[in-house]
């Protein structure tokens, strides 16, 4: 009985206006697109395919969980990249899907002045812009009214007479834009910033009518992230150190940590701690492992996989939620000769940032 009060509980609470918050992945750079429209054709190669599942709080029996599929492509003609982008979300008895088309545009020194860097490209900066239709609903299935129960519990077969909520299953539009730039000032050192805005249009989630609606736009989601790279193939290890900054609404977190590769196996260990601004409200170390499943550099493609593992800490926080994990892939293919007419072209990932020729 105690699990019926709860579903009625629940509905009150969807029913008042909610300030939603977007998922933050361990393994930003799993899903490029996600973290930044920027990234938009900054994949090894021309044509990159990338997925990330991630699982919040195994011991949770809500089962909340979140995903983000997709594909985009470098046009070398045209100096940018056009991709798509599906996201997932199942939070208790609210479910979420997006569907986006993202297009960035990106310059260089190499398209810029070739000569003036010994025609080698030394930095390059990105621009992007993201649109999408996203659809928030109610799962009705797993909810129960009072009208369903009696004395012996769920009546058998009962349909509840409850109007439902008039926006559940509404589409709405959803913009978003972003930054990167690159640096490399030897051929070993990369520096990459990079900055996006999330849901400028501020979009109304509200799953109702009421006067006071304008309560339910989704705040504008801004982050940030720099990362430097030190990559020498004739040493047995690279690192990476990076840092995001996230800001949406009253909320602000941030990951720091760093990443160490094994170049002979391509094998990469990552440590990182992810926080409150201000410290109090939550804290979790994650523990991140990915290797290249196949191909290496110059083979035209290459399938990365990654995992990783969240552990909340602090006041027995872990032994409750038991924490979260994640599941993630990105495949990289060459489509085109890569020496053919492409001076310029970026790429992002999780363990470098830089142009390549």
């Amino acid at each position: 009985m105690f699990k019926y009060i709860l579903s009625a509980v629940f509905l009150l609470f969807i029913a008042c206006t909610l300030k939603s918050q977007d998922p933050v992945f361990s393994q930003p750079f799993l899903s490029p697109i996600y973290l930044n429209p920027a990234a938009t054709g900054a994949g090894d190669y021309d044509l990159r395919i990338s997925g990330i599942y991630r699982r919040q709080w195994w011991s949770i029996p809500s089962q909340i969980s979140y995903s983000a599929v997709s594909v985009d492509k470098f046009m070398p003609s045209l100096h940018g990249g056009f991709g798509l982008l599906g996201t997932h979300s199942t939070e208790g008895y609210l479910k979420k899907t997006g569907v986006y088309g993202s297009y960035a545009y990106t310059i260089c020194s190499g398209t810029l002045s070739p000569a003036e860097n010994g025609d080698e490209p030394r930095w390059f900066a990105s621009g992007g812009l993201q649109f999408g239709m996203v659809q928030r609903r109610i799962d009705y299935s797993k909810l129960v009214f009072a009208d369903q129960l009696d004395i012996d519990g769920v009546i058998p077969a009962s349909v509840s007479s409850a109007d439902k909520a008039v926006n559940s299953g509404k589409w709405y539009p959803d913009f978003s834009a972003g930054l990167f730039f690159n640096y490399n000032w030897n051929d070993n050192n990369r520096l990459l910033l990079g900055g996006s805005a999330h849901h400028i249009n501020r979009p109304d989630e509200s799953l109702t009518n009421s006067a006071d609606s304008f309560r339910s736009q989704l705040p504008v989601r801004w982050t940030g992230n720099v990362m430097y790279t030190y990559t020498n193939p004739e040493q047995t290890w690279s690192y990476s150190l990076a840092g995001i900054v996230y800001t949406q609404g009253r909320q602000s977190s941030f990951q720091v940590g760093t990443e160490v590769t094994q170049n002979q196996y391509d094998i990469s260990l990552g440590l990182w701690y992810r926080g409150s601004v201000n410290f109090r409200e939550y804290d979790v170390f994650t523990v991140t492992l990915s290797i290249n499943l196949a191909g290496r550099s110059g083979d035209g493609y290459k399938v990365r996989g990654g995992v990783a593992h969240d552990a909340p800490i602090g006041q027995n926080r872990y032994s409750y939620t038991t924490g979260s994990s994640e599941l993630g892939f990105v495949w990289d293919q060459s489509t085109y000769d890569q020496d053919a007419g492409n001076a310029c072209k970026p790429r992002i990932n999780s363990k470098s940032a830089c142009p390549i020729q």
